[in-house]
């Protein structure tokens, strides 16, 4: 969703918008423009590891042949792939999508790439992104380095039809959900630990599936508990949106990944939230939600009191959809990328690492602020 918006509504700016797409995931006819962008297609190889460097690498190697303004990289598993972009004096923009090295699917190894990857991604940028501001304030206490505040939008969904619930066999308010990508650090088996304790006649719907063969999803899904439903991934239009629109809560364990789209969107469809308590979830939740604890037991409690104050429930899916409105609507955060992208097209090429007080970022001059003298 975020790749789609960002870039149909920079189109429709009058904007020349360019996206690499690959061509296992695209569609057979492979259309050369979607709503105003243009789109390229190109191969990777398969497999959780190679895939996205893979095809970067080839993305990379096409793009330095063509003369854009800005080149946004969404992620930084494959920096790279953009030395020679730097050397020709590209402005490249990274966005970091998160802390990706403690991703708890990826062993020693990957995780060291990734690091190192990371931080080959610093010293090329001309502009580091990240879409949380207290990604934000990592970057700058850990690497020096000012991390621009370019996050993801979501939308307010007034209704859907509760007739499409009919093809998952539920019923509105009767069911917790959880819609992710089944990986460890979803933390999707403690989710279904605490609801298998859970004293309710409810059930907990997990949407979602894995690009590879999985032995975690595998796992998963031998839970004896009928009343834990797998549906498996969910593509068709408007079908999340009702299952978010009419749960009774709706649970979110990422514990990596900053700003989470998936959590903006059950929000905006008016979903009581229940977020598992990191800085860039409770950013994005505020007082709109309840925080849980990564535990069986504090998740379990947490269930049990919404259970318990249906009242409260209420409150939390009106504030939801209140601060959706209110922080992240697509224009305000399309506007923002394109202020980063006007200033930098206009500007000369300059890594930003050397960190000013004008160039702290939000959380940071935040936190200043609040401990300077009356």
């Amino acid at each position: 969703m975020f790749g789609e918006e960002l870039a149909t509504r920079l189109a429709a700016r009058g904007h020349d918008v360019t996206v690499y797409c690959r061509s296992r995931y695209s569609d057979p006819s492979r259309p050369a423009e979607y709503r105003g962008v243009k789109l390229v297609y190109l191969p990777h190889l398969p497999g959780k590891v190679l895939e996205t460097p893979s095809h970067e690498a080839v993305a990379a190697l096409h793009s330095l042949f063509r003369a854009f303004d800005i080149y946004y990289i969404l992620g930084c598993r494959a920096s790279w792939c953009y030395i020679l972009h730097r050397l020709v004096g590209r402005r490249l923009v990274f966005q970091t999508d998160g802390l990706d090295w403690q991703r708890r699917k990826w062993g020693p190894l990957a995780r060291t790439y990734l690091r190192l990857s990371y931080r080959f991604a610093l010293t090329l940028a001309s502009c580091v992104a990240s879409d949380s501001r207290s990604i934000c304030e990592y970057f700058l206490d850990h690497y020096r380095v000012h991390s621009e505040y370019l996050t993801c939008g979501g939308f307010v969904v007034p209704s859907a039809p509760q007739e499409i619930l009919e093809r998952y066999r539920i019923r509105p308010r009767d069911y917790f959900l959880v819609v992710c990508r089944i990986e460890p650090e979803n933390n999707i088996d403690l989710i279904v630990r605490a609801f298998r304790e859970l004293r309710t006649d409810k059930r907990l719907v997990v949407v979602g599936g894995a690009n590879y063969a999985s032995r975690y999803f595998e796992t998963l899904k031998a839970t004896k508990d009928p009343r834990v439903v797998f549906t498996g991934p969910v593509y068709e239009a408007g079908h999340v949106e009702a299952l978010c629109l009419h749960a009774f809560a709706y649970v979110d364990g990422h514990e990596v990944g900053g700003t989470s789209p998936g959590l903006i969107r059950a929000m905006g469809c008016g979903a009581c939230v229940l977020v598992l308590n990191k800085a860039f979830n409770a950013e994005v939740v505020d007082s709109a939600g309840l925080l849980w604890e990564r535990s069986v037991e504090d998740l379990r409690a947490k269930m049990a009191f919404v259970l318990e104050h249906p009242d409260r429930a209420e409150t939390y899916r009106r504030r939801a959809v209140e601060r959706v409105a209110m922080h992240y609507s697509w224009e305000s955060a399309v506007d923002a990328h394109e202020r980063c992208f006007v200033r930098l097209t206009n500007s000369s090429f300059m890594p930003q690492r050397d960190v000013t007080p004008e160039l702290q970022s939000p959380v940071a001059n935040e936190r200043a602020s609040n401990n300077s003298p009356p």
